[in-house]
């Protein structure tokens, strides 16, 4: 009775492609370790809780006869009542995986009728109690590619149940019982051991099978970024741990993006965890690089931001600080206005990760110049601006995301074209805090979108979780924890 969570950790933890392969280019490697199967094994329990359940038991018919006629009896509405979790063990081989339950517990209630033709025929109904102990369930599976997408095959499956007890009643006609009632308990037990397996080898996979099959490669995740992935090699699997590859990125919309891998993965830590995932910075480019073409990092900054709009008029006072004093067309042309600052990015941004220096963002802003409101004057721009960064970035963990604090930043300004007059040094120093303040601003906008990692209800990072930088991709040591 315990195949939908076989087939559970069949389509979650396992893979062992054999066909041909399709795409190349890795840029994701996850890696499965004996500590998460442990884990899984130990909460399974709260996934067989929810799916045992909702399994439906088919009808069992046994024709029985005797001396003086014939008959057949049938179950009707047999559910599953109570379920008690069993223990579950694991192995894992260079094939895939087994795994195995003992000490589980079932009862089944429901009802039956039976007809019995002698010289007439007679009829009889009443309700009926199964209750299974120590069901020990050996089963063995593996998934293999298709289309880039995963597989499920189940191996071998076995069932025994080690105790058996039915309870017949409601009966009006107790001889007419005595003639089923112990070829029915052993039609029931069998019926049990075979209704698992069969399940689990035929109509379950089938339809698992199909609904893995028309799984999208292309993975809402908010906020209209999407994840892109394929399977690209055959897995290897060993004694301790499970692995595979995959060709994967970050993408906004409709964007397309062709990550390559760069550089050699390193081995997993000593203390690699439940699961080793190695990310090239390809992945976290290519989120970057779609956000830039869908014009995604933009920041306007106007005479509505009171600490700014001093700054931003046309027209001061002698004593007064304004963008006005240094160009003297908008003290002329536009008198009494205000300028907007539009950032957005000039270039497409790009990570470098490295061993020694850890993790850099690089990104170019154009600063163009409007007379206030930019929304009707955005065609005539005064001048533009660039701001170049150079952004130190901490990668951490938050929730089921990765994300990155912003250490410090280089900023340096300058100038693209003018219509405006010359733009001197000392207007870049006196908006060098504006400048500088929106720079960092927009760099943690990127850095807030953060690559999600999949999770799953009720399953969550644990704080021993960690990433640590290597050359040009990142190595993340994860931890589940139950909630």
């Amino acid at each position: 009775m315990l195949m939908k969570f076989s087939i559970f950790l069949s389509l979650l933890f396992l893979v062992s492609c054999q066909s041909p392969t399709k795409y190349t280019n890795e840029t994701l490697k996850v890696r499965l370790n004996v500590p998460f199967f442990k884990f899984f094994s130990k909460n399974g329990h709260h996934v067989v809780d929810e799916e045992i359940p909702k399994i439906t038991i088919p009808e069992i018919k046994l024709p029985f006869s005797s001396s003086i006629g014939k008959g057949v009896v049938k179950t009707n509405d047999l559910k599953i009542e109570k379920f008690s979790s069993p223990k579950i063990d694991f192995n894992l081989s260079n094939t895939g995986i087994r795994w195995w339950t003992s000490g589980g517990a079932i009862k089944l209630s429901g009802k039956w009728h039976a007809k019995f033709t002698e010289l007439i025929t007679i009829r009889d109904k009443g309700w009926l109690n199964a209750y299974a102990t120590g069901i020990q369930m050996n089963i063995s599976a593996a998934a293999y590619q298709l289309d880039g997408q995963p597989q499920v095959r189940i191996g071998e499956c076995t069932v025994q149940i080690q105790k058996l007890d039915v309870e017949i009643g409601g009966s009006v006609i107790s001889w007419l019982v005595n003639l089923f009632e112990t070829p029915f308990s052993k039609l029931i037990k069998k019926v049990i051991n075979e209704q698992a397996c069969t399940a689990a080898r035929g109509i379950l996979i089938d339809e698992a099978n199909r609904f893995l099959h028309s799984l999208p490669s292309h993975v809402d995740i908010g906020a209209n970024f999407y994840v892109d992935y394929f399977l690209t090699e055959n897995p290897h699997a060993t004694r301790d741990f499970t692995e595979f590859d995959l060709a994967a990125d970050i993408v906004y919309g409709k964007s397309v993006c062709h990550p390559v891998k760069v550089g050699n993965w390193t081995d997993a830590s000593d203390s690699p965890g439940m699961l080793t995932t190695w990310m090239s910075v390809s992945i976290p480019n290519c989120l970057i690089e779609s956000a830039h073409q869908n014009q995604l990092v933009k920041v306007l900054i106007s005479k509505d931001i009171s600490v700014a709009e001093p700054y931003l008029r046309t027209s001061c006072g002698f004593l007064g600080l304004c963008i006005g004093k240094f160009f003297k067309k908008l003290r002329t042309d536009y008198p009494n206005n205000h300028v907007d600052l539009f950032f957005h990015t000039y270039s497409t941004p790009y990570f470098e990760m490295s061993e020694k220096d850890g993790v850099m963002l690089n990104m170019s802003l154009a600063v163009d110049l409007f007379i206030n409101p930019y929304a009707k004057t955005k065609e005539n721009i005064l001048a533009r601006l660039v701001v170049d960064t150079q952004s130190d970035v901490e990668p951490y963990l938050n929730n089921t995301r990765i994300h990155g604090h912003l250490l410090n930043s280089t900023i340096t300004a300058r100038v693209e074209f003018s219509n405006i007059g010359t733009v001197s040094g000392a207007f870049l120093r006196a908006f060098s805090s504006v400048l500088s303040m929106t720079a960092r601003e927009a760099v943690r906008s990127v850095l807030g979108v953060g690559i999600p990692i999949p999770s799953y209800d009720n399953v969550t990072l644990a704080d021993s979780s960690h990433i640590e930088v290597f050359d040009q991709y990142l190595r993340a040591n994860i931890d589940f924890e139950y909630k």
